[in-house]
């Protein structure tokens, strides 16, 4: 039992320790909590060699806290927590060490339980919430155990005591003490330990006790899940417990679609596997799903794009969202849309700006959030969340879209909605950076040939965007190496490297399309995706992340994609290969991240509130009408309506009848004082107590009042299933105590039948020594517990002996009672 307390403690408090460390996402200090248990497992509680006095312990704690307020002081929210979460485990390390007592194993548990509730608020990603499932089972687990060694410790103590003045007792009697010392001797078969029973057939954790465990942690999730579901997810305010420090990130987000990008950022996104969005498509009307690959051939792409961030200003190699004027400011998306449209439903993970993806020519919007309303910049048409709103939340939304519809004669499809251009905006953005002489030359060559000199925009753009994507002269990687850093990056990449990952390719097309007079603007966002069958979301991940432009053609901002077909095979080889086991793994992650961490008080109110609330008006309606059909005589297949209200008045009459026996009867057992009630209610509870006795009341004697209760007693027996086997086995003990009463021994309501031996010694010893049967009543205690508690058998042999010793017992008391 020791070991076993010790292995399940030490193993809890290594597994808060390591969720901990994957929540932080460093080794240090939590995870070294791990060798440190380890060590003090052998060194203190098993070799105990070693373990820290209490006024040591007293010391390191002082520096401990220490330490957690040096990290407190840096400011930072995450230096905050963080410094709480470390407090945790400095604490941790220095009750490893400590001599155990049950407050040392209380105080493990709780610093376990703090240290997973810190590492919640870190992260939310699926693998805590399967390391959440193993903490629940090794909890409940480790306090079972815990409390069985406790119990078994104080059982233990409580039978020494017992022990003891046994012994004492005995002194007077050399004969009878000799005769029932093996009662309480540990290597009897049966035999009690104070008032809990134990039996030494099965061990302390026997397959019993692992079940009765495992079903209290089924029975822990199921009333912890019917809480979670049913606690409405309400936002009350904006209240930080760490005043108005700046908002930093905990972990590591998303970035690159901030509205300033050096060429290069997104390469980093573009190695990642991790989810960012999760997209669906409906029809506002007729609410049907939509094939998003399909829907976005219809607008012109070869895959889904999800617009982001929009930047106009380029300069050594870096771009930026800069501003055109008054006219570029922001305005409030319509919640609704007003006419026929495209639904899509998003789902987008933690990210550091405040930018929202979606498909193009949105025409309304709305998020799911305390906050829901949704701006735009008038010029751009890049969807925003509210400002109060932190990067740390996940995000449900939808944006309502135009329904795509073909285009005559037009090569390149749509990026946004019909939107204004003004005449500062159009020069904006056509400025060109001085200094890219060779990109400028390069682009008119290019763009006008000597064989069509007067080519128009839309022909010139096609031109470009070949040389670049389709003449084989440039080729995709993610190597983000530089040849000559003394010009600029675009210009590097056009005459130099010649390799290069979207952000190049978008780069140069754009510059190029400035040099020959094109407005052009650079779009970052997300272009491609995969299917996840088990929960119908088309899934975008980091390796999707993608780089376009924008150009004023045709009166309309045109997408134009420069990058390679080189691009899709980079994207698909860097897709995780996907087993059973990992398949698993991400529908976990995803259940965990949406329908757990990122549940929503809309979801509550469509998939519980809602559904619940119908069910019962429905169930309350249907039953009014069928009572009033019964009541008002309305006639059916079964029968006439005189009929009907027959069965409902008696039916209502047994109800009513059967609520009173009920309360009488729990009136009659109950403990109040009868001065507090009628005479007439206490009569009536006074002859049904006596109508109706209990279980444990005296049933000694041979009067009609002992036989009815003895029935009595026997009747609530074979109401709980017992068998005749059962009562058989207890009915020699029972004569036995009616025996005993009749020389005024009874035993007290508390008293186990061995306590009770115990205590009236002095009495049957004396008087069952003339009659040469001392050991009789520490026979029958003894054989009482083997068989009732024991599971065993008496063999025939046995029942007649003792039946037999009983009669004689009997006999001898009626003859000297006579004679007295």
């Amino acid at each position: 039992m020791t070991t076993a307390l010790q292995v399940s403690l030490y193993g809890l408090v290594m597994l808060a320790s390591g969720m901990l460390a994957f929540a932080e996402g460093a080794a240090f200090p939590d995870a070294f909590t791990i060798p440190m248990a380890l060590l003090a497992l052998f060194l203190t509680d098993r070799w105990k060699l070693f373990y820290l006095r209490v006024r040591w312990a007293n010391v390191l704690g002082l520096v401990s806290f220490g330490l957690a307020g040096w990290e407190l002081s840096s400011g930072l929210i995450e230096a905050r927590l963080l410094s709480l979460a470390h407090l945790l485990v400095y604490l941790t390390w220095i009750a490893l060490f400590m001599a155990k007592t049950s407050r040392t194993h209380w105080s493990l548990c709780l610093l376990s339980v703090l240290q997973v509730a810190i590492g919640a608020v870190l992260t939310s990603e699926g693998g805590f919430g399967l390391m959440c499932v193993l903490f629940l089972f090794t909890s409940i687990w480790t306090l079972t155990i815990f409390t069985v060694s406790r119990a078994r410790q104080r059982y233990s103590q409580e039978d020494a005591v017992l022990f003891a003045t046994q012994q004492e007792g005995e002194a007077r009697d050399e004969v009878v003490r000799s005769e029932t010392a093996d009662i309480f001797h540990w290597n009897q078969r049966s035999r009690p330990i104070s008032t809990v029973q134990i039996d030494p057939q099965r061990n302390w954790m026997s397959g019993p006790f692992v079940s009765g465990v495992l079903a209290n942690v089924m029975l822990s999730a199921l009333v912890g899940m019917l809480f979670f579901a049913f606690t409405p997810r309400i936002w009350v305010g904006n209240f930080s417990a760490f005043g108005e420090a700046p908002d930093q990130p905990l972990r590591a987000l998303q970035s690159g679609f901030a509205e300033e990008v050096q060429l290069g950022d997104i390469g980093q996104i573009l190695e990642g596997t991790n989810t960012v969005l999760e997209v669906r498509l409906f029809d506002q009307n007729t609410n049907q799903s939509i094939d998003i690959v399909a829907h976005a051939a219809r607008q012109g792409f070869d895959e889904p794009i999800f617009r982001g961030s929009v930047m106009g200003e380029y300069e050594n190699g870096k771009w930026r969202g800069g501003s055109t004027g008054r006219n570029d400011g922001p305005r409030n998306v319509l919640p609704t849309p007003i006419d026929d449209c495209i639904r899509q439903e998003f789902r987008m993970e933690p990210m550091d700006s405040g930018i929202l993806f979606a498909m193009p020519q949105h025409l309304a919007g709305v998020l799911e959030h305390r906050l829901p309303h949704l701006t735009e910049r008038r010029l751009t048409a890049v969807l925003y969340r509210d400002d109060s709103i932190t990067g740390r939340e996940r995000l449900q939304y939808k944006i309502y879209s135009e329904k795509p519809f073909p285009e005559a004669d037009v090569p390149f499809p749509r990026g946004t909605h019909g939107n204004l251009i003004f005449p500062n905006e159009i020069e904006y953005y056509r400025a060109l950076p001085a200094g890219l002489e060779r990109l400028r030359n390069l682009a008119r060559q290019i763009a006008e040939p000597p064989d069509a000199p007067n080519s128009n925009p839309t022909e010139m753009a096609r031109r470009i965007l070949h040389h670049l994507r389709d003449s084989g002269e440039y080729g995709y990687t993610l190597d983000m190496s530089v040849d000559d850093p003394s010009i600029d990056a675009v210009e590097d990449f056009l005459f130099n490297r010649k390799q290069g990952h979207c952000e190049y390719f978008g780069s140069a097309l754009g510059l190029m399309l400035r040099a020959v007079g094109i407005p052009t603007r650079l779009v970052s966002g997300f272009k491609g995706g995969d299917l996840n069958q088990s929960s119908g979301y088309f899934v975008v991940q980091g390796r999707h992340a993608h780089v376009w432009v924008e150009a004023w053609l045709n009166g309309r901002w045109r997408v134009l994609d420069a990058t390679p077909a080189g691009r899709s095979d980079s994207v698909k080889s860097l897709a995780p290969k996907m087993s059973l086991l990992g398949n698993l793994a991400d529908m976990f992650s995803s259940i965990w991240s949406h329908q757990i961490v990122g549940l929503s008080f809309n979801d509550q109110s469509s998939n519980l509130y809602t559904p619940l609330k119908e069910l019962g008006t429905t169930v309350w309606k249907d039953l009014q009408a069928n009572v009033e059909n019964l009541l008002n005589g309305e006639a059916g297949e079964g029968g006439s309506s005189r009929r009907r209200r027959q069965l409902v008045a008696v039916a209502m009459f047994a109800l009513a009848i059967s609520v009173l026996l009920w309360m009488l009867l729990f009136a009659a057992r109950s403990k109040l004082k009868t001065g507090t009630r009628p005479p007439w209610f206490v009569g009536l509870l006074n002859f049904l107590s006596w109508l109706l006795p209990s279980e444990n009341s005296p049933n000694n004697g041979d009067g009609w009042r002992s036989r009815w209760s003895r029935w009595w007693s026997g009747l609530l027996r074979r109401l709980r299933g017992e068998s005749a086997e059962q009562r058989l086995r207890v009915e020699f003990y029972e004569r036995f105590l009616r025996l005993l009463r009749t020389a005024g021994l009874e035993p007290l309501p508390a008293q186990t039948a061995r306590e009770f031996l115990i205590a009236s010694q002095s009495e049957w010893s004396q008087r069952l020594a003339a009659d040469n049967s001392a050991s009789l009543p520490a026979d029958v205690v003894a054989q009482f517990y083997r068989v009732r508690f024991g599971g065993e058998s008496l063999s025939l042999d046995e029942q007649r002996q003792i039946e037999s010793q009983l009669g004689q017992m009997e006999q001898q008391w009626r003859d000297r009672n006579g004679r007295r």
